[in-house]
């Protein structure tokens, strides 16, 4: 047992002679629900709301005077019809639970969120945004007006959502754009269309993109952000943005689409920083009993991750941590990180290893939402549904059975979680009645909710009379978060005047600093004093205020400007993002640190470094935004007359860079000598160099270079030089297929090979790709069992590149030629997605496995799951049974994977894993049969590879190497190389020590 998480109570399990009997159940009642939750040590759980008080919820906000509305949506996922539902809870006797509900609106399609503004709510429900007001008193919004139209009406993960009143009083909404919709085009197909303000027709639509976006309903502006968030996003104290996906729990948005916009040339694919040590698709420590994951779900891993929530002091943290959590509903968990600094963004580690913040047994549980109160507790909303992710992406028995979908709509709960050592709840607030006096020294409160509460109060209500006592709170405030909330509350009164924003940038805070900077920038223009205060932060001690103001430096255009610029960029090179800013500034900037950098005897040529490498990348790409392909030439020539082997480094990140530039706007313009240039560099002695001149020529615009005989001889001669390095060779097959494939189809044929080295393989197959026709399909289907896997995985590719072939490959798979587990995720999503329906029909029963199919054996064995396993009996299976293929803790054989890797995966997957081991055979891990020219045949896993030779290794850890030459025949097995009888070794009881050990943490 775990004992650093404390569990509600531990569940009870009868125990019979034949076994154990299932607990009935889910759903449970809410009373049972809290026995089934695991919430880590140090904090507490309690119920403050359930149905029927409340159904289907998705969203909550806490008004003033701390009553809860709760966005609820019953008809998700296919009922596009006005069902969902603004509810108004109130605890009226400061009980903690909220005993009084009432339906504040109705009528709604498929509400998402819900933000307290003015005397009323704004609520997201693509492809509006709602206001939403009680006028008459009666508890009911009869008035309804659309502030905003336009959004893509498309999968509900994916629509706009989570309106956040921010620092600089602006509304920000998370958005991503548009999910495909494949089964469901007539339904979720909307694509949207510019955002615009529906009663003011004068003020231009604004085309946003697959962008985040801000808002002022009162003065009608709208900008899009330079990221995107999926469900949910959230700010720190100091303003700083942060978003997530379904899989990418943790981003920082480091930069401003203001900056951005300056240099269009830039290539800036991403604003985003991922903050998340422990990266994107990271880990995810899920207790349930019995987890029910769809097609496209990745169990142990962040699928659905969403409601991204900062603390920053209060009844839940109280201590000098600054932790975020997330929602991840198809896991039945909510994730806790603790933050740190790191230059100008973040790191954030688990809070703790191996455990999540809030997980269930219960397979209904499902957290997608959460929001920090105003006693600063945690309150998480359970939508409790039996199935989350939505059936665009499920498997074709629940299209079958639709009404499973809506299992538990007529459920849902609001958790609240605290400290074991917060104290007393305090009372709920009462700021609707506040003055001014109390509303300005509720800027300077610990928890977050009363300052954006009292600032945003302040700011709606204009209440100019409060002016003198916020100025006094900028000059006076020992609390630097109160100095910040009474600078952008003057702000947003329009009472902000330079002197204040003066004395802010010399503030012994470095972020009131930062903010300083920011407020300075639209005044700069008509004070020489702000200028010349904010030049003086150039040394500031601050990352994060000397990356504020090189951002904010770059729209001042003058020599000491210039000056202070560089000696920012200088200090602070070895920061990507500080790299990026500097660029950033306008396209004759960018060039100019271009041409400076490659003078001789350049300070960032010296010698290598990551930010050197880096800089040189960015600034190159941004040199292929310029009216000519003057530069472009240049810069090549630069790249292939440097004859010094110790310049590699910096002519690789300058070629890398231009080819990234290039692969991200779709063409390169290049003239016809620079093109051949780029064929002498397709030989370069410098591999990065060569697959950056073979991406350009990929994407150059065609009829700008001479007939290309010369280098196809040359590339020819080189693919057949079996003598030649194998990268070598498998880059002149790259350049083949660039320029000319058709005519080189045969020798592209004869060397996928098994005697070939894997890299000449895989690129003789990518380049069979780009030749069109279904007889390359049937060509590489008949070699696929002698595939390895980086080789069939681009023989997978070059199959789905053409609906013909992807024909074949389904049949392939019907036919048992092709095992489903030899393509990766995305190929299966590929096959599962597909644009046309016969495919999609044809390809779905072969990736999806119905519940009624499952084995018996299977069945039988799911006793283990409901017995308390002892690790110590399982590792005494371990030892006699599995070590002699896998390693765990250390031990045992590295034939097949490490056991040590599964230990987040479900106990009931992990089951299935162990008995059909077939299924679902883990990729590098399928065993392949060798037969030699001296006749023997050998069996085994791929160990390792050279060009000159394989070594199969075998149970036990037996090594057998095979020289390539040697190789008659290969080609994959079947079967798995775990034996598919373990049932024979491994009673019910002992499975259950066995998953005891494996599931251990």
């Amino acid at each position: 047992m775990n004992h650093r998480l404390r569990r509600g109570v531990l569940l009870a399990f009868a125990v019979a002679a034949a076994g154990c009997r299932r607990e009935a159940g889910p759903p449970f009642a809410p009373a049972q629900a809290q026995k089934t939750l695991r919430v880590e040590d140090g904090f507490a759980i309690e119920l403050v709301a359930a149905e029927p008080d409340v159904a289907s919820p998705v969203a909550v906000e806490f008004d003033e005077d701390g009553r809860m509305f709760v966005a609820e949506m019953p008809g998700y996922p296919l009922d596009t019809g006005p069902t969902g539902r603004i509810r108004l809870l109130e605890d009226k006797d400061g009980d903690g639970r909220f005993e009084r509900s009432t339906v504040f609106a109705d009528g709604l399609v498929l509400p998402n969120s819900v933000m307290r503004f003015k005397k009323g709510v704004l609520v997201t429900a693509a492809p509006d945004v709602w206001y939403l007001e009680d006028a008459d008193g009666d508890g009911k919004a009869e008035r309804r007006e659309k502030v905003l139209t336009g959004f893509a009406f498309t999968n509900p993960q994916h629509m706009v959502n989570t309106p956040v009143y921010g620092l600089d009083n602006w509304i920000y909404l998370a958005h991503e754009g548009p999910a495909g919709a494949v089964i469901y085009p007539e339904l979720f197909g909307d694509p949207g269309s510019a955002i615009r303000f529906p009663g003011r027709p004068e003020v231009p639509p604004v085309d946003i993109g697959r962008h985040a976006l801000r808002f002022r309903p009162d003065t009608f502006e709208l900008e899009a952000r330079s990221g995107s968030s999926q469900f949910g996003h959230a700010f720190d104290e100091w303003g700083h943005y942060f978003t997530l996906d379904n899989s990418n729990h943790l981003r920082h948005e480091v930069i401003a689409a203001r900056y951005l916009r300056r240099n269009p040339d830039l290539p800036v694919g991403d604003a985003m920083q991922d903050i998340s040590d422990h990266g994107s698709n990271a880990k995810v420590f899920a207790v349930t009993k019995r987890p029910r994951f769809e097609l496209l779900t990745e169990p142990g891993e962040f699928t659905s991750a969403c409601s991204l929530t900062i603390d920053l002091g209060g009844a839940l943290t109280p201590t000098s941590e600054r932790s975020s959590f997330v929602a991840e509903p198809a896991q039945n968990l909510v994730h806790r990180d603790i933050w740190a600094e790191k230059g100008s963004t973040f790191t954030a580690r688990r809070a703790r290893e191996g455990e999540e913040f809030l997980a269930s047994t219960d397979s209904w549980f499902r957290p997608v939402n959460m929001t920090v109160g105003p006693d600063g507790a945690l309150y998480v909303v359970d939508y409790y549904r039996q199935m989350i992710e939505h059936p665009e992406w499920a498997s074709t028995h629940v299209h079958k059975h639709e009404k499973g979908m809506y299992a538990g709509q007529d459920r849902g709960r609001i958790w609240r979680i605290t400290s074991t050592g917060a104290g007393k709840r305090e009372a709920p607030p009462h700021l609707g009645s506040a003055t001014d006096e109390e509303l300005v020294a509720a800027l300077a409160h610990e928890n977050r909710w009363w300052r954006r509460t009292a600032q945003r109060l302040l700011v709606e209500r204009g209440r100019v009379e409060a002016v003198p006592r916020l100025q006094r709170l900028v000059v006076e405030s020992p609390k630097p978060l109160g100095r910040l909330h009474a600078l952008w509350t003057l702000d947003g009164l329009g009472k902000l005047d330079d002197a204040l924003v003066l004395a802010a940038l010399g503030d012994a805070e470095a972020g009131v600093r930062e903010n300083a900077l920011r407020l300075a920038e639209p005044r700069l223009a008509r004070s020489p004093a702000l200028v010349a205060k904010a030049l003086g932060l150039a040394k500031d001690e601050s990352a994060k205020v000397r990356f504020q103001l090189l951002a904010t430096l770059g729209s001042v255009d003058s020599a000491p400007s210039r000056a202070a610029q560089e000696d920012l960029l200088r200090r602070d090179l070895e920061d990507d993002w500080v790299q990026v800013v500097a660029l950033s500034a306008s396209p004759e900037r960018a060039s100019a640190y271009m041409k400076a950098a490659l003078l001789p005897g350049s300070v960032f040529t010296a010698s290598e470094t990551p930010g050197r490498a880096g800089f040189l990348r960015r600034a190159s790409g941004a040199a292929l935004g310029r009216p000519a392909s003057a530069e472009v030439d240049a810069l090549l020539s630069r790249v292939a007359g440097a004859i010094d082997v110790k310049a590699d480094w910096w002519r690789a990140a300058v070629a890398s860079g231009l080819s990234r530039g290039a692969l991200e706007r779709g063409v390169l313009d290049v003239s016809a000598r620079g093109r051949a240039t780029l064929h002498d560099l397709a030989f370069d002695r410098a591999p990065a160099v060569r697959r950056a001149a073979l991406e350009m020529l990929f994407v150059a615009k065609a009829g700008a270079d001479p007939r290309p005989d010369a280098a196809i001889r040359r590339a020819e001669a080189l693919a057949a030089q079996l003598d030649a390095s194998s990268d070598r060779r498998a880059d002149a097959i790259r350049l083949l297929a660039v320029l000319e494939p058709g005519p080189r189809k045969e020798l592209f044929q004869r060397l996928v090979d098994p005697r070939e080295a894997d890299d000449v393989q895989a690129a003789a197959v990518q380049a069979l790709g780009r030749i069109p026709g279904d007889d390359v399909g049937t060509f590489l289907l008949g070699r696929w069992r002698a595939f390895s896997a980086p080789v069939r995985s681009e023989a997978a590719e070059a199959l789905l590149a053409e609906p013909g072939r992807t024909r074949l490959l389904v049949a392939a798979m019907r036919k048992g030629d092709v095992q489903t587990w030899t393509l990766n995720f995305g190929q299966k999503r590929d096959l599962i997605m597909n644009d046309d329906p016969e495919i999609r029909a044809l390809a779905r029963p072969l990736l999806e496995q119905a519940p009624e199919e499952r084995e018996k054996v299977l069945k039988r064995y799911e006793a283990a799951l409901d017995r308390e396993g002892d690790p110590r009996r399982g590792r005494e299976v371990f030892d006699r049974v599995c070590a002699k293929c896998h390693r765990l803790d250390g031990k045992g054989a590295q034939v097949g994977p490490d056991l040590g890797s599964v230990r987040n995966r479900a106990p009931a997957l992990l089951l299935a894993d162990i008995l059909l081991p077939s299924r679902a055979i883990a990729q590098n891990y399928e065993s392949y049969v060798v037969e030699t020219a001296s006749g023997d045949v050998l069996e085994g896993i791929v160990a390792s590879q050279t060009p000159s030779a394989i070594a199969l290794r075998r149970e036990g850890a037996e090594e057998r190497v095979v020289p390539r030459s040697e190789i008659r025949k290969m080609y994959a097995s079947n079967l798995s190389a775990m034996p598919a009888d373990l049932e024979q070794q491994v009673d019910v009881a002992r499975m259950a020590d066995l998953l005891a050990l494996l599931t251990k943490r």
